[in-house]
């Protein structure tokens, strides 16, 4: 316990750069929501949006619906500033060699600090956005809002581990990843590709599963009932990349 503890701090330590600019951007966010709160809300405390265009045009509505988007994606963007590099960084400096000789599993090491990592990405997520809720609505998505954040950080989190494993590109790989599956789940759904059924969501299965974290997001803005079975299929793909993770790991030569 009290190396697990130790490896914590470390990792706490180590990241605590990119700990304070996720705490930057996320002030950012609630700066804006305190702002249109105190200029623009109505005697409900919510944010009205014709008092916001009366004040700034449609620039200023398009700035506060960027805004609102962007937040429904932090969780996604914390996860891998925090987790990217997570095994690679390691590598590249020549600790993993360390960690190979030392009496202590480098699984244990890098499950430690994965999981430090992943709870830090959820909790400064779980505090964001139900506190950008209750400024901008004067009320939150309850249950699925934290539904949500874990999903984001199960899934990237367990695909940006996998890939730290085998390239020092983790995070951006991510990323590219997260895009080309909302891209190719924007234009399977909308009958645009032109490939056979089975390559269509043979590709979609591969990738990212973007549209059963589309469904979480639907809840998540419109306050509605949670999917349960598409946050099942998100957190399940997850978890199979931290398996695959973990075996690549014992796999991987140092």
């Amino acid at each position: 316990m009290k190396a697990a503890l130790a490896l914590a701090g470390l990792t706490l330590r180590d990241r605590r750069r990119r700990v304070l600019a996720l705490l930057a951007f996320a002030a950012v966010f609630l700066a804006a929501g305190t702002a249109a709160r105190l200029l623009v809300a109505d005697e409900g405390g919510h944010v009205d949006a014709d008092r916001l265009y009366l004040l700034g045009g449609y620039p200023l509505v398009s700035a506060l619906l960027l805004l609102g988007w962007l937040l429904g994606r932090f969780p996604l963007l914390a996860t891998l500033v925090l987790v990217s590099g997570v095994v690679s960084r390691d590598r590249t400096e020549g600790f993993a060699r360390l960690y190979a000789v030392r009496p202590v599993a480098p699984l244990a090491v890098y499950g430690t600090r994965f999981a430090v990592l992943a709870a830090l990405a959820f909790g400064i997520s779980a505090i964001l956005l139900p506190a950008f809720d209750l400024l901008m609505l004067g009320t939150w998505a309850g249950p699925a809002t934290l539904v949500l954040i874990f999903a984001n950080v199960v899934l990237f989190g367990g695909l940006t581990a996998l890939l730290s494993v085998w390239t020092r590109g983790d995070g951006w790989i991510a990323l590219l990843l997260a895009l080309a599956a909302l891209v190719w789940d924007a234009l399977r759904s909308a009958g645009a590709l032109p490939f056979p059924p089975g390559v269509r969501d043979f590709v979609a299965f591969v990738l990212p599963p973007q549209a059963a974290l589309f469904r979480l997001e639907e809840a998540f803005g419109a306050i509605e009932p949670i999917p349960w079975d598409a946050f099942l299929y998100v957190v399940g793909y997850g978890v199979v990349m931290l398996v695959l993770a973990a075996l690549s790991l014992r796999r991987r030569e140092v």
